[in-house]
């Protein structure tokens, strides 16, 4: 059982980090501060630079730096920065909940099993990384530490449920041309944001595909540029895409290619740009837990190593990235509980 002790500390490692700004790209602060800190509580700390100012951090007990089971969790936070407060209920502020919540009871689990002569030195490690909300490219670079982890639990905000998979993604741009012109005599010109206008329409009506698994496909666009004045016909509009997929990227690729297809593209000069492609995952579970499906995106499929993935950690993704970004205190102290059941029954699984 967590004592008031261990409490404290949790709600002072999540002060702290919750308290750094670490808007993807400067994740550096927080690197720092959690190289010192883990240094501090006796682990072996390692840092791998996926670019200057950007490290990843790696810490585990001992020497035996490929532990059976890795805690992951994601450093950087989207912006803007909001700063950390709190009342007698729930801690706010930017990274609260996504997924700083999840690092500290994550770190406060494994100091209670040490203290507890539960693990010990190749059980359990750590593994953050940077630019999960961007690219993923920290957790991508992970692969090259060499880690082969039998059980990876990586940390988001599940509302403390275990999630048995979460939907692929698929984003693309779609930019195309047009002819500029006056406003006034539109038909000397070629209106490039009518032209895109006509293809999203015709991408919302796509009868998108579902599984009884991850269930529908969804569409969000989530962007649309194009113009210099209303008075000037549009030479240039773009949109950014973002597909949730619960059967295969391919599919979807193909349904974008009836409304898109490739002769339609060359002779409209219609350019689309295929910026992130995954396929839906599915996730390891242990008894005892709640469990659903996630329709967002983790970085798990970046690491390739791990035998088996398991998602979880406190906090609510409904409130992640939002300006009321929050997470209750009471379900942060009970996700160390929960983080130490899921390691022991792992370990024991095998």
């Amino acid at each position: 059982m967590t004592s008031k002790e261990s409490i404290q500390q949790l709600f002072d490692f999540h002060k702290d980090l919750v308290s750094i700004s670490c808007i993807t790209e400067n994740e550096s602060p927080c690197t720092a501060y959690l190289h010192k800190h883990l240094t501090q509580l006796g682990y072996t700390v390692e840092l791998q630079q996926i670019s200057p100012g950007r490290e990843n951090v790696l810490a585990y007990l001992g020497t035996n730096r490929n532990p059976r089971v890795l805690f992951n969790t994601h450093i950087d936070v989207v912006p803007p920065y909001i700063e950390y407060r709190e009342d007698e209920e729930n801690v706010y502020g930017r990274g609260s909940s996504d997924a700083k919540g999840s690092m500290a009871s994550q770190v406060q689990a494994v100091e209670e099993l040490r203290r507890e002569g539960k693990i010990k030195e190749g059980d359990v490690g750590f593994l953050f990384v940077v630019g999960e909300e961007v690219d993923h490219i920290g957790m991508v670079k992970a692969n090259d530490l060499g880690l082969t982890p039998d059980y990876l639990i990586v940390g988001e905000p599940t509302e403390s449920r275990l999630a048995l998979g979460h939907k692929g993604v698929l984003r693309l741009n779609i930019s195309l041309e047009g002819k500029a012109g006056h406003s006034g005599h539109p038909e000397l010109g070629i209106s490039a944001i009518d032209r895109l206008l006509d293809i999203l329409q015709s991408l919302r009506a796509l009868d998108l595909p579902e599984s009884s698994y991850f269930g529908k496909t969804t569409m969000n666009i989530g962007t649309i540029q194009g113009g210099l004045a209303a008075n000037i016909i549009p030479a240039h509009a773009k949109a950014g895409i973002s597909f949730r997929i619960a059967t295969s990227t391919q599919e979807v690729l193909d349904l974008v290619h009836t409304v898109i297809p490739l002769e339609k593209q060359i002779a409209e000069k219609i350019t689309v740009e295929r910026l992130t492609c995954w396929e839906p995952v599915r996730c390891h579970a242990v008894p005892g837990f709640e469990t659903f499906v996630a329709n967002y995106f983790t970085d798990i499929p970046s690491f390739t190593s791990a035998k088996k993935s398991l998602l979880f950690g406190p906090g609510s993704i409904l409130c992640a990235h939002a300006p009321h970004e929050f997470i209750n205190k009471k379900e942060l102290i009970a996700a160390v509980a929960s983080y130490k059941d899921i390691v022991l029954k792992v370990l024991s699984e095998e």
